[in-house]
């Protein structure tokens, strides 16, 4: 299971060779070992940013994912044809796994739940891009590894190629396979900043901003597909993520 990257929408316009570097060399070599040592399934991290300019929503694996907007997403989209590639020559089982917007305890600090909590809480401005106008599919932590446990043991099984004659990255007659792991629930930025603020019984100062190179207004998943094969949801209560990560970070804080 590869759920190593160089991650970050923003990062991959300031320092874009990272992310070749990191998400396309490095992946190319895991993909050599697994070849190399005949890897019962191969399991990877993609992502949401694949679907860039899309204007249907929720965004389903049956989506193109043909134009990302940031070389981050472009990354992860290669990632996902390269993987293809092994998978159909080699016959090697892979899943790929889009996560939309992780959050939680430990989360990375270029997130925007860890820059507003410390900003907040340092009495900082809180940048808002697109002026405030933006909504995620925002998705536990603790739900997405449960999605991962589902997934080991169920490799995706080679089937016959003459019934796939419209084959697009979700229906292959490879033993590969893409899930969209995400909170079918999208939430507006102010209402998950206004939770925070709750929880830290302390006001934002919001500095409103433009959109940002490479970033999209909105992000919701369609789990129909993920559903349908485990029988399991990324529902979870919003309220009760923030605040975990709330308490983490006061206990990290102290330390």
């Amino acid at each position: 299971m590869n759920l190593a990257a160089q991650a970050g929408v923003r990062y991959s316009i300031k320092n874009p060779q990272a992310y070749i570097d990191t998400n396309i060399l490095g992946f190319f070599n895991i993909l050599e070992l697994c070849k190399s040592f005949k890897i019962k399934h191969f399991i990877f991290a993609s992502s949401s940013s694949v679907y860039g300019l899309n204007k249907k929503q929720p965004f389903s694996e049956k989506h193109t994912t043909d134009h990302p907007v940031s070389l981050y997403g472009a990354t992860k989209k290669a990632n996902e044809i390269i993987a293809h590639s092994y998978s159909y020559t080699y016959n090697l089982p892979i899943t790929g796994l889009r996560f939309f917007t992780v959050y939680g305890p430990a989360g990375r600090p270029d997130m925007s739940l860890y820059l507003f909590v410390d900003a907040i809480s340092k009495g900082q401005n809180v940048n808002l891009f697109n002026y405030g106008k933006m909504s995620r599919s925002f998705t536990y932590v603790d739900k997405i590894i449960n999605g991962i446990l589902k997934i080991i043991s169920n490799p995706p099984k080679k089937t016959n190629e003459k019934k796939n004659i419209n084959q697009n990255l979700g229906t292959s007659s490879s033993p590969y396979d893409l899930y969209n792991l995400g909170s079918p629930n999208e939430t507006k930025l102010k209402k998950y900043l206004n939770l925070i603020e709750k929880k830290l019984s302390k006001k934002a100062k919001i500095k409103y901003l433009k959109m940002q190179i490479g970033d999209v207004k909105s992000t919701r998943a369609d789990i129909t597909k993920f559903k349908k094969k485990f029988g399991f949801s990324f529902d979870y209560d919003l309220n009760k993520g923030i605040q975990k990560f709330v308490d983490w970070y006061k206990n990290f804080k102290k330390n």
